[in-house]
């Protein structure tokens, strides 16, 4: 079965031995929560984690209004920005990056450079035909943490729902659908001069 939407909601009933749906938009206490909090709940999990089918890249220039203090440039967010992954070039060992803070204000981004500016980011994905595996995952388990006490009144249940979606999360770690960026190696020049 393609993915879509209702497949990833039947799933989520599913594990709360709820009736399946034929479409979100059916006259049914389960469809109409499913739809009322399916678009908010999947961006939500895309924030939450660094899931990588979600990572976008893009360099940004720099607006021409400055801001009003305590940064020199400001640039406008990708349109379909959910999270910041990495402001600057990768940091590898000897790659210079932009080292330094920042803030985030608004779907603007404050910084003490010039630009044009790169950042890797987690973007707003609404096709689920591009969704991971994991992830969708992931996202049925917590649909179904956060629309059980709506469909089956059971605290229970929604606990039990609430310790599948940390299982679905593990899995999708152990299985780098969400990547942790990867850590700099240090100078073990030492190290190397006692082989």
């Amino acid at each position: 079965m393609a993915v879509s939407k209702v497949a990833i909601a039947n799933r989520a009933l599913t594990k709360l031995g709820a009736a399946r749906i034929i479409a979100l938009d059916d006259d049914s206490k389960a469809s109409n929560t499913m739809d009322s909090m399916f678009d908010i709940v999947c961006e939500a999990e895309l924030r939450a984690n660094v899931w990588h089918f979600a990572k976008a890249r893009a360099e940004l220039p720099a607006l021409s209004e400055r801001p009003a203090f305590g940064y020199s440039h400001q640039f406008q967010l990708p349109a379909d920005y959910l999270r910041i992954v990495q402001v600057g070039s990768p940091q590898f060992v000897g790659t210079p990056g932009i080292k330094g803070r920042y803030s985030i204000e608004g779907r603007r981004i404050l910084i003490d450079h010039e630009g044009p500016l790169r950042v890797r980011y987690i973007r707003k994905i609404s096709d689920p035909t591009l969704f991971d595996a994991l992830f969708v995952e992931a996202l049925a388990c917590r649909l179904a943490a956060e629309s059980c006490e709506a469909i089956t009144n059971s605290n229970s249940k929604k606990q039990a729902m609430w310790e599948e979606y940390g299982q679905a999360l593990t899995v999708a770690r152990r299985a780098n659908a969400i990547e942790r960026p990867a850590l700099a190696m240090s100078d073990d020049t030492w190290l190397e001069a006692r082989n």
